[in-house]
């Protein structure tokens, strides 16, 4: 069903009258922060992300920013005891969705400048934790509907912009709206971070 909703958003964006708008793609760097407040602590992982972006113009400066981004994150732990050594292996991917309203200004004929803000749909395609030892391994789905952590989440979210031509760098922040962990006590899931991009405009119709 969420993913329908994802879908469904998406579509209505494009299809949304004939105002002005731009294609383009981009690729980049991210760094996601995990929380796992009160059972698991923090985790910081580095990433990459890529997608489709879809600018609406409504109306002077005034813009929707939308798109559909991929972004992937992990990382390692080590740790000894006594003679053995256990490694630890995160692995999250993501489907993003933001829709942030966004104010752009040109500065020069072949330049502008964009601040934008707002919410941004998070769904979590899949989430493990792979646990290595010396007499063998272990891979955990940590989105199982046993550890009661909802793959699903919203965050609020903002960044600057600036595009010459057809390229166009970005970077920005998101933070989570909702807590992912449905379980009992007052423990809290979410994730969030920074992301930086270079993007390729297409055109403008």
């Amino acid at each position: 069903m969420k993913k329908i909703i994802f879908i469904s958003v998406f579509v209505m964006l494009v299809c949304a009258g004939k105002v002005s708008a731009q294609f383009g793609v981009n690729i980049g760097y991210a760094l996601n922060s995990i929380n796992y407040t009160n059972f698991g602590g923090k985790q910081n992982m580095n990433g990459f992300s890529a997608g489709l972006s879809y600018d609406l113009r409504i109306k002077d400066e005034w813009n929707i920013f939308t798109g559909l981004t991929y972004s992937q994150f992990g990382r390692k732990n080590t740790e000894r005891y006594g003679l053995g050594v256990e490694t630890d292996s995160y692995k999250h991917g993501f489907l993003d969705i933001p829709i942030h309203a966004a104010f752009v200004m040109e500065v020069l004929d072949d330049m502008n400048i964009s601040v934008e803000a707002g919410p941004k749909l998070s769904y979590a395609l899949f989430g493990t934790q792979t646990a290595t030892l010396p007499n063998g391994s272990t891979k955990e789905n940590i989105y199982d509907k046993k550890n009661n952590i909802s793959p699903f989440n919203v965050l609020a979210g903002f960044g600057i912009g600036i595009q010459y031509n057809h390229l166009r760098f970005k970077m920005g922040y998101d933070f989570s709206l909702l807590n992912q962990y449905s379980g009992i006590g007052n423990a809290r899931a979410s994730h969030g971070g920074l992301s930086i991009s270079l993007g390729y405009i297409f055109f403008r119709k």
